[in-house]
């Protein structure tokens, strides 16, 4: 990777629903750790939790950020959200619009 150049991250996020999820999105967003939070309403997850299979209504967040900006997002989410083990993934975005990448960057302190 170029010395100067700033890699942009997709954070997944589940949520219980629409309130906690604007309440995080406003939190990363008004610490300057995204640059933009897609909430996603609607999802159904089924996972394995204190040894059975649980399911939830929950609700997606897409949150944009930058790879130097990563952990301080992650605490900032850990310190919002109402699980006790929330799921926080990230993936590398590989391509997109130069000039979608270049606003996520200039959004995003660093």
């Amino acid at each position: 990777m170029a010395k100067n150049k700033v890699e942009i991250l997709m954070v997944f996020v589940t949520v219980p629903g629409l309130k906690d999820g604007s309440r995080i999105s406003k939190g990363v967003l008004n610490s300057r750790l995204a640059a933009c939070v897609t909430i996603i309403p609607g999802v159904r997850s089924m996972y394995w939790w204190e040894g059975k299979i649980a399911r939830a209504n929950e609700a997606m967040l897409v949150v944009k950020t930058t790879r130097n900006q990563y952990r301080r997002l992650e605490r900032k989410i850990m310190e919002l959200h109402p699980y006790e083990v929330p799921e926080i993934i990230a993936i590398p975005l590989v391509a997109g619009s130069p000039q979608y990448i270049e606003w996520v960057k200039r959004e995003v302190v660093n």
